[in-house]
């Protein structure tokens, strides 16, 4: 039976794969592509990286040593019909957020959307993964405590499973988890591929939306994240060397995403009138560049800095925020529609007030 065979015959349920036995990794590839409802769990001491990726694309998975026993294999199975019987949908959503120029607010928009996701889904559902591993600023943003062991992750990669991450991970009391290691000036050296896919993989199969705050720099992982993720997001601004950088990056992740969703354009820190001069409008700015804006998020400096100040969302210090209507308004953009209609009706309520 050919690969493509097995995986219309078998996939949609709970598939067991193990590495090294023939067309294992020809069938996992065709799962993340024509099946990704599967739930799989491959057996495997050092998966390969390019088999992480198609793994991130499935809406649940897990990996477990090559000499787990059946218990081991039996409890995974459970975990995961739970995960995609469970929750809004069914299925994981993860967003990566990049800044095409530096101090462009992407951490502030990452953190923003993973609260407002919070406030209409509820406690429990949502991660913020800082992979800023050298200088990321999401903990001091929040006062939260950075717990991710990222020494021990790129030591061994495969034995990350979600009782240990849930071990590394930090509960702000909005309920958002907080996904963060102690800055590191050495971190990017230990940020390795596989240890980066990992941690991500068995985020989304714990939560059912993930957030990344992804560095502007191009790391070895960058295009991996980069192919896998839901959508990927360009945060700039309204000037016109941020934009031609935001448009450069913006293609160069489209040409990475294949027949995924483009990157989403985004401009932060726009004036009320949405526009830098009088004859500066953003149909001309994208005239300028090429491409859709798809985005616009308003400035609101004072209640920024007096959220990062308490280690509070912005919603909680000001109330009709701007920022936080344009965050709410961008995270709608990008739900899923059938996310959208299975979200909380106490969750819609909540947002309307």
């Amino acid at each position: 039976m050919s690969a493509s065979e097995a995986a219309m015959k078998f996939g949609g349920g709970v598939m067991l794969l193990e590495q090294g036995l023939p067309g294992w990794d020809e069938l996992l590839l065709k799962l993340a592509v024509d099946r990704p409802s599967t739930a799989v769990i491959v057996l495997s001491d050092q998966i390969p990286g390019n088999m992480v990726r198609a793994l991130m694309k499935l809406d649940a998975s897990d990996v477990l040593p090559i000499s787990s026993i059946p218990a081991d294999v039996i409890e995974a199975a459970e975990k995961l019909r739970d995960t995609s019987t469970g929750g809004v949908g069914g299925s994981s959503v993860c967003w990566a957020f990049r800044g095409a120029v530096g101090g462009a607010g992407v951490t502030t928009i990452a953190i923003e959307s993973a609260f407002e996701l919070a406030r209409r889904f509820g406690p429990g559902r949502v991660c913020l993964v800082d992979l800023n591993v050298a200088d990321g600023m999401t903990t001091s943003f929040l006062e939260a405590v950075p717990k991710l062991d990222l020494s021990a992750l790129a030591a061994a990669p495969e034995r990350l499973d979600p009782r240990l991450l849930a071990a590394w991970c930090y509960q702000h009391e909005s309920g958002v988890s907080i996904i963060a290691a102690p800055r590191n000036p050495d971190g990017d050296a230990l940020a390795r591929e596989p240890a980066v896919l990992r941690l991500l993989d068995v985020a989304c199969g714990m939560f059912e939306f993930t957030i990344v705050d992804m560095p502007r720099h191009m790391m070895p992982w960058t295009k991996s994240v980069l192919s896998a993720v839901d959508e990927a997001i360009v945060i700039s601004e309204l000037t016109v060397p941020s934009l031609h950088a935001a448009a450069d990056m913006a293609r160069e992740t489209d040409v990475l995403r294949h027949d995924r969703a483009p990157a989403k354009l985004v401009l932060n820190r726009m004036f009320q009138k949405k526009r830098l001069r009088a004859e500066f409008a953003l149909d001309k700015a994208e005239g300028a560049i090429d491409r859709k804006i798809d985005s616009t998020i308003t400035s609101d400096w004072d209640a920024a800095r007096t959220a990062v100040n308490l280690g509070r969302p912005i919603a909680e210090v000001v109330q009709k925020s701007p920022l936080v209507s344009d965050i709410g308004k961008l995270v709608q953009m990008m739900l899923p529609e059938e996310i959208q209609a299975a979200a909380p009706v106490e969750g819609k309520r909540r947002r309307r007030g």
